[in-house]
């Protein structure tokens, strides 16, 4: 779902940069030139969304699990003496 929605998002930005490289660029060598630089920049940003997206996923799913609270706490409680569970 996230990756149809950011591709699409991206796909729209891209095709804005290249419709104006075709309306006002008329130098053939640099309209090509800025035209594989857009298709490098959308190769890149989705690539680059994918990454976050996937670490996201991970980031959440060790915060959802009861461990990770299981574990914070027993690091709390090596730190500071006072700090007892479930009190």
């Amino acid at each position: 779902m996230y990756k149809l929605l950011t591709d699409t998002m991206i796909d729209t930005i891209q095709s804005v940069k290249k419709v104006t490289i075709e309306t006002f660029v008329k130098h053939e060598g640099l309209s090509k030139s800025l035209t594989e630089f857009v298709n490098a920049q959308t190769e890149y940003t989705k690539k680059a969304v994918d990454a976050s997206i996937d670490a996201g996923k991970k980031v959440t799913a060790v915060i959802t699990d009861k461990k990770f609270y299981e574990d914070a706490v027993k690091s709390l409680e090596t730190l500071v003496p006072t700090v007892k569970k479930g009190k």
